[in-house]
């Protein structure tokens, strides 16, 4: 799948990001721990951060079509010229918006887009087009602001790749002649979406706080891509720069169409900017070029910059960028060459793409900004972030490319990131001990060496195995699957399969409030917005009395715009337990006069008698010290016989 393929639009303009902060912090989920002062604004840890009455909405704000790209290699940017031109890009409309929700606080990287409508209309609200953004997780997370974020605090970008689904196309579409040449030209009625959203303001001033700038391009769907991720070629920066943490021009998709006679790159994720809506002051004099001999460069505090001679490179062209400040906002950072020549064409089917600039301190010479990897390897799994309950499986699908082909018969190795450590109580983090991830190692099972089909394609079995709440008072645990072929380029690192694997436990059918209390005492306390304008979450009297507004929202499928965002974190019989209270609510305890508990190992399930760790030991009494007594909602499994 590439968004780069013509014909292509790109628009620009604001998203809202209303997240909820006070989940960000590990430690926040121990309710034996939890303070009223965690759910306050402010700085450090001892609050809920800039945000904690977010309520996980997204939206796009004051976006527009500002350029299209037409399969002859033209661009057109006035709305003279096509009615889509100038357009607005909206949400859904006479619903809910979409909601960004991440995967966990310990995988705040990974922040995904679910249940987004997106919506092209014109000033009268007359549709062009519509569809559903399928769901997508951040990638490419990289240095975006010269100013280092100190205008909104966030001076990192990211990039979410994704497929329109569901295309439904408005009577106005007839009117465009690009969008029946796009509507000609896709395939199965899906579209390819890729944005940038960067300069996101966690500061409340200057009247931008909850939203960031957010750029990007609709193009044509292939059937057979990848999904969340363009089947294209890939530059990366490799120029040092002290005191940053980060390099500039990081990660940047290109096509190769040789058919066209075609390069276009994409530098809307990684182009440096001068402050948090895309203004550009950088003026180097940047230029595309091929390498007619390797280039294994990597920039270092000891070797910050790598070299090139004249005789060493074909120039493509330069980049018009620095005589219009707003040139990124207006193309989204993507820049093509067309009717290149035969020996340009020729070497790029085999040979690394540059971003060079002219040295100023190595005369007649050409610093590397960027380069490609070497070989033209690109390795990236699709499907790359799961949620697990214990005995589910997922194929995970990995696609191997050389120079922006599929790489048939390559070998993929998996292997599990090595546990990280628990973090105990201390002056660094005074509220609760926090625990690692990626332990028990028995808690996924998959094969670790697979193989590209002719089309470059392997796929692996993943599958979730019970396990007993190595994180205590967080359900689950995160675990990272590095992976790699035998050739990766050591410069650029690996790319991970990250899963959220959830506890196991057994539906309860007839629960009580002192089954569930923990998870609803626990969401009261992460997502105040719910308690303080909806319901409270801790008050089952109050649950009680708006149960069927709950019952909708649990009851929705997680890929439902009504879905409780939240409770993604959960596993489907723990979900199905609250569905139970919720329809059935007990408010009493229930006076037991037989207990048959049992604890379930990250293995198994096991006979009652089996020794406990010294984590769950712990908090266990903490819960019982506070409640009188520990509920089973997590690793204990208490089945009641009433006589």
């Amino acid at each position: 799948m590439s968004y780069l393929h013509a014909p292509r639009l790109v628009f620009t303009g604001d998203f809202l990001s209303d997240v909820s902060t006070v989940n960000n912090d590990p430690a926040h989920y121990n309710n034996t721990t939890f303070k009223p002062n965690f759910q306050e604004p402010g700085k450090g840890t001892n609050n809920g951060w800039w945000n904690p009455e977010g309520g996980a909405v997204f939206d796009f704000q004051n976006c527009s079509v500002t350029q299209i790209f037409l399969p002859d290699g033209t661009t057109q940017s006035d709305p003279a010229n096509d009615i889509i031109i100038g357009q607005a890009i909206q949400g859904a409309e006479g619903r809910p918006t979409g909601k960004m929700v991440d995967l966990d606080p310990d995988a705040q990287t990974y922040s995904a887009l679910w249940c987004v409508q997106l919506r092209i209309c014109n000033g009268n609200g007359d549709l062009l087009f519509k569809g559903n953004v399928a769901t997508t997780s951040f990638r490419d997370i990289q240095m975006r602001q010269l100013d280092g974020g100190k205008s909104n605090g966030q001076p990192l970008g990211a990039t979410w790749t994704s497929v329109i689904t569901d295309v439904v196309w408005g009577d106005l579409a007839e009117k465009s002649t690009f969008l029946k040449t796009l509507r000609a030209t896709t395939q199965n009625n899906t579209l390819t979406i890729n944005m940038n959203p960067f300069g996101y303001y966690y500061a409340h001033n200057d009247g931008r706080f909850s939203l960031g700038r957010i750029m990007g391009s609709i193009g044509p769907y292939f059937e057979g891509e990848p999904t969340t991720f363009a089947a294209t070629r890939r530059l990366y920066g490799i120029n040092y720069t002290p005191n940053i943490p980060g390099t500039y021009f990081g990660v940047s998709n290109f096509l190769v169409e040789q058919d066209n006679r075609r390069v276009s790159v994409d530098f809307g994720a990684s182009f440096p900017v001068s402050d948090s809506i895309g203004t550009i002051h950088y003026k180097q004099d940047l230029r595309l070029a091929v390498s007619k001999v390797p280039q294994t460069g990597v920039a270092t505090a000891q070797t910050p910059v790598s070299y090139i001679a004249p005789n060493d490179l074909i120039e493509i062209g330069a980049l018009n960028y620095q005589s219009d400040p707003g040139w990124l906002n207006k193309t989204a950072g993507i820049v093509s060459f067309s009717n290149l020549p035969d020996d340009t064409m020729t070497a790029l089917s085999n040979s690394q793409l540059l971003l060079i600039t002219p040295s100023t301190t190595k005369p007649g010479q050409y610093a590397i900004i960027a380069r490609e990897a070497i070989d033209g390897l690109v390795t990236r799994a699709d499907n790359f972030v799961q949620r697990l309950d214990d005995g589910q499986s997922v194929d995970i699908d990995y696609y191997a490319y050389q120079w922006g082909k599929p790489l048939p018969n390559t070998a993929i190795s998996v292997t599990l990131d090595p546990p990280t450590p628990d973090t105990p109580v201390g002056p660094k983090n005074p509220i609760s001990e926090v625990y690692g991830n990626n332990f028990p190692v028995n808690g996924l099972t998959f094969n670790g060496q697979i193989k590209t089909g002719n089309d470059g394609k392997a796929q692996m079995r993943l599958t979730g195995n019970a396990i007993d709440s190595p994180r205590v008072y967080i359900d689950g645990q995160i675990y990272s699957l590095t992976y790699q072929t035998s050739t990766v380029d050591a410069a650029f690192g690996t790319e991970s399969v990250v899963v959220h694997l959830r506890d196991y436990f057994q539906e309860i059918t007839d629960p009580v409030w002192d089954d569930i209390s923990d998870i609803m005492i626990q969401y009261s306390n992460l997502y105040p917005i719910m308690s303080r304008y909806v319901v409270n979450l801790a008050d089952p009297e109050a649950l009680a009395e708006k149960k069927n507004i709950l019952i909708f929202a649990f009851s929705r499928d997680i890929n439902d715009t009504m879905h409780m965002p939240v409770t993604r974190d959960l596993s489907k019989t723990k979900r199905q337990t609250i569905l139970n209270w919720l329809n059935n609510p007990q408010i009493a305890q229930r006076t037991i006069l037989k207990t048959q508990a049992r604890e379930v190992t990250s293995a198994n399930p096991v006979e009652p008698g089996t020794e406990l760790t010294d984590k769950q030991v712990k908090y266990r009494e903490a819960v019982k010290a506070k409640n009188g007594s520990f509920p089973g909602f997590r690793a204990t499994e208490n089945l009641f016989e009433n006589l």
